[in-house]
């Protein structure tokens, strides 16, 4: 099923396309490095005894190859691997890393323990040739042999889904929308350069998927995860705190040097992604609050005629004509004070709802009563409740603009009035 991007979100499929065309990126980096250890390593070779540097030596091939997940071929090609889609991660050996060392790791094969320390200069020379050989065909293809991922899967949240028993939906609403809200932001922001998601206040992966525990159908989560994974890699690498090497690894020094210039660019596409899976989610919360028991859907019947201050309501549930009521009852409030484009943006938002033919009953009642609260905080800017529904309500409203070409215009055309306001 494909479901159009949601108006005023960053395009998920440019973004899935991002994140595959720029981690090859990542190649220029890791090739310095591994030119660096090569040279490292080429001294000892250069001499004709090591005499008393077999220790060093030693040390120098472990540190660099053979030292489990402490190498540096390890740690660089858990980084690689880490944006690589779950399913394939553990296939693929992403510019060739593990092969191009393999030849080292061979020499050490069915060898006792601590052999390398114990290891004699014409033992030892062999294996430091292999690696220097390796390191340096690293260092002259990385920059371009890394090839793309697979684009990440487009995952949509379920059509079903019931919540905890101890949640209420209202709420997991707000949660969404200021999440929404602050992965815009910060996707903006990212597009500036930095180090997006490099502090627990920043990160955002974490955030975004605790929204989705309230929900008892795990599949919501579980597409989530398969939708956006990476992204909590991508966080790991620059939160020393947070990651999985807990500040006991270099990686995360290595990683800002790899990847200097180029994290934001990865870090803003998972954020594009999880806020459009996010917003997904949001639009289909009515759906899932009755799904648990927390709401039941209108019969659709038809009123016609001018109903309140906005304008005629077609094909309705003759349940919204309150609504409808309320609404231009705030909007006139709000005209009165003064704030004439606010009460505009509201009139041209609900004249959109009632007058559209291609909303569905249900989403018309529901984007009726999403609008109320808007009005109603408009009415009230000052109280946080209010405020933080009528945000809620509006992340609602802009994800279903996607449906509608004339809602999407109007919320186009009054988004920075309400925008200043929310």
């Amino acid at each position: 099923m494909t479901i159009a991007s949601h108006t005023g979100l960053p395009d998920p499929d440019a973004a899935r396309r991002t994140i595959s065309e720029t981690v090859p990126e990542l190649g220029p980096g890791i090739a310095k490095q591994a030119r660096s250890h090569a040279e490292a390593v080429r001294p000892f070779l250069e001499r004709r005894r090591l005499r008393g540097s077999t220790r060093e030596a030693a040390d120098l091939i472990s540190d660099i190859a053979t030292g489990g997940g402490n190498s540096w071929e390890s740690r660089v090609s858990l980084l690689l691997r880490g944006f690589i889609p779950i399913e394939d991660a553990y296939k693929t050996d992403l510019g060739g890393i593990g092969m191009a060392l393999m030849p080292v790791k061979q020499a050490l094969q069915w060898k006792p323990d601590r052999w390398l320390w114990k290891a004699s200069d014409s033992e030892l020379r062999p294996v430091l040739s292999e690696l220097h050989k390796g390191l340096v065909t690293l260092a002259d293809s990385l920059a371009r042999s890394i090839q793309r991922p697979a684009l990440l899967p487009a995952h949509h949240p379920p059509g079903f889904a019931r919540l905890r028993d101890d949640v209420v939906a209202e709420t997991v609403a707000e949660q969404l929308a200021m999440l929404i809200e602050a992965g815009v932001k910060q996707y903006d922001a990212a597009q500036e350069g930095g180090w997006p998601g490099s502090s627990r206040e920043a990160a955002l992966s974490w955030r975004f998927e605790d929204s989705l525990r309230p929900f008892l159908t795990t599949e919501v989560q579980q597409r989530y995860w398969q939708a956006t994974w990476g992204f909590k890699h991508a966080e790991e690498l620059v939160d020393a705190k947070r990651g999985v090497h807990r500040g006991r690894s270099p990686i995360y020094e290595e990683y800002r040097e790899i990847a200097a210039g180029i994290h934001p660019r990865i870090h803003s596409a998972y954020v594009a992604i999880a806020v459009n899976y996010l917003a997904e989610v949001l639009e289909l919360m009515p759906k899932y609050a009755e799904d648990s028991g927390q709401g039941k859907r209108r019969d659709p019947v038809t009123v016609y005629g001018n109903v309140g201050a906005i304008g005629d309501v077609h094909n309705s549930n003759v349940s919204v004509a309150d609504t409808v009521l309320s609404i231009g009852t705030s909007i006139n409030t709000v005209a009165d004070r003064g704030d004439t484009d606010t009460a505009a943006a509201i009139r041209a938002l609900a004249e959109a709802v009632q007058q559209d033919p291609g909303l569905a009953e249900t989403l018309r009642a529901q984007l009726l009563d999403n609008l109320a609260d808007v009005a109603d905080a408009a009415v009230a800017p000052d109280e946080p409740r209010r405020l933080s529904r009528a945000r809620a309500a509006m992340a609602s409203i802009t994800a279903a603009a996607g449906t509608s070409t004339q809602l999407a215009e109007a919320v186009g055309n009054w988004q920075h009035v309400l925008g200043q306001l929310f």
